[in-house]
């Protein structure tokens, strides 16, 4: 099973690939620095392939555009940890539910604005996954929302409902810290050197 985080935009604007990966990584490096772990996080994006194919990394200068679907690599101290799955969509006639999920927690401007858009972002994560990919997700959509004034919501019970529709400030006040103290330190640091 898995679970995903959604995040609806309310402006019209698709961000380069390179600037949402960026500010993944310093989110998830300034949540690593401020609980003391020693690690060094890195992110890459790539597009998935079956495994007899090499790795293809996404250009720097390579745009977000609706039915993008994307590999985000998370790293500890140089070793390959495990990865989330960013995809931009477009919005289907199925996919109004929303209105209905939102509309009593979101003001009806921002509401307008979020249906004027033919598109959104979901992060895909395993729901048994690794610690890494588990918290990364939730900074890559972090990181989406504050570049396109989007909300985040999730209706597959990734968190708590009453969180749904909040800005990119309200959720990094606490997702980072809520996933650290639910797999602890250790999970975010290589101490065996384990190899994969």
């Amino acid at each position: 099973m898995s679970t995903t985080i959604d995040v609806y935009p309310t402006v019209d604007a698709l961000p380069l690939v390179e600037e949402i990966r960026g500010r993944t990584q310093e989110l998830f490096q300034t949540l690593l620095n401020r609980h003391g772990i020693g690690s060094t996080i890195e992110v890459k994006a790539f597009y998935p392939s079956s495994a007899d194919i090499p790795i293809k990394y996404v250009e720097i200068d390579t745009v977000w555009t609706p039915d993008l679907y994307l590999g985000f690599e998370y790293s500890i101290d140089g070793i390959w940890d495990s990865d989330s799955w960013p995809s931009c969509s477009f919005i289907e006639a199925d996919d109004r539910y929303i209105v209905e999920e939102l509309e009593d927690i979101v003001p009806p401007t921002r509401l307008s604005k979020i249906l004027a858009q033919d598109h959104y972002w979901f992060d895909e994560n395993n729901s048994d996954g690794p610690p890494v990919a588990s918290t990364g997700y939730g900074l890559v959509c972090a990181a989406l929302a504050e570049a396109t004034e989007g909300i985040i919501a999730s209706f597959d019970c990734e968190s708590d409902e009453k969180y749904n529709g909040e800005t990119a400030e309200k959720f990094l006040a606490w997702w980072g810290d809520r996933q650290i103290d639910f797999y602890g330190e250790d999970a975010f640091r290589n101490p065996r050197r384990k190899r994969y």
